[in-house]
């Protein structure tokens, strides 16, 4: 059997084909396929690869696939930035701190009380929604700075990125301990001092649900399955609704599809001229 692996840039196509390869032949293997980090480490197809010996398997490993056109306006700049954080895209397309900016933000929604960047800032720092003070304070947490002692930023900005790709991710999208939330301004008289208030969780980006009471079993837990299920079919009738207004096909397709069909009519008047 022969087997040609495909998918975008930076997703794990090669590390996949390693660990298959290491499972399915017997004894020690070398590393057959390079990996990197980033993305576009891998251009061309690769050498017919042998990954399993019963059933015997060969395996192709491809350079990644990139969505020609991540859509108009703020959700295709959105999309841009999420797959430059998830180094789907070269990060060097976008300017770091920007990058940061709005990993803070998406932090902060997905866990307004105690968001993961607090782990990695000094002990009693609260959450923030102000880029530059959080840099300033992760700097000095790490103790970056640049030559007159001022904290050196642009180092603690990459520094942080990398960091959520490492391990910050997980650490956003785990269970929360408890779907009540504590209010502040409950009154003396309630006992629970608490109140249900719904909370957002999520997987990266796209998997994002909101979690209640009313969404969750006795004991607290809720069906992840469920909720990334409804995710993707609300994803799949946005990009219905964008293909009916035509915000799927960028401005330069537009054009080539109307030249493409000014010709075909040109050449159809031509055909009848010719009769």
């Amino acid at each position: 059997m022969n087997v040609l692996v495909v998918g975008m840039p930076n997703v794990g196509k090669s590390t996949l084909l390693n660990s298959l390869r290491s499972r399915g032949i017997a004894g020690r293997t070398a590393k057959a396929l390079q990996t990197s980090a980033q993305p576009g480490h891998t251009r061309t197809l690769s050498t017919r690869l042998k990954i399993s010996e019963n059933p015997l398997i060969y395996s192709y490993d491809s350079p990644g696939v990139m969505l020609p056109f991540l859509g108009r306006g703020e959700q295709g700049a959105e999309r841009g930035v999420k797959l430059a954080l998830i180094a789907g895209i070269k990060e060097s397309l976008y300017d770091v701190e920007a990058l940061v900016n709005y990993l803070l933000y998406r932090l902060n929604i997905l866990d307004p009380v105690s968001p993961a960047y607090l782990k990695v800032l000094p002990e009693g720092s609260e959450s923030t929604t102000d880029v530059d003070v959080f840099l300033e304070q992760l700097a000095a947490r790490l103790g970056m700075r640049v030559r007159g002692g001022d904290v050196d930023t642009a180092r603690a900005a990459i520094w942080f990125v990398e960091w959520w790709r490492r391990e910050g991710n997980l650490i956003s999208a785990s269970a929360p301990r408890s779907i009540g939330r504590r209010n502040p301004r409950v009154s003396q008289g309630d006992p629970s001092g608490c109140l249900d208030i719904p909370i957002r969780r999520g997987w990266g980006f796209d998997f994002e649900w909101t979690v209640d009471a009313a969404s969750s079993d006795s004991e607290g837990k809720v069906n992840v399955e469920e909720k990334m299920g409804a995710c993707i079919d609300t994803y799949m009738r946005m990009m219905e609704v964008q293909e009916e207004l035509g915000g799927a096909v960028s401005q330069t397709q537009e054009k080539k599809r109307a030249w493409e069909e000014k010709l075909a009519k040109r050449k159809a008047r031509l055909s009848r001229k010719n009769v």
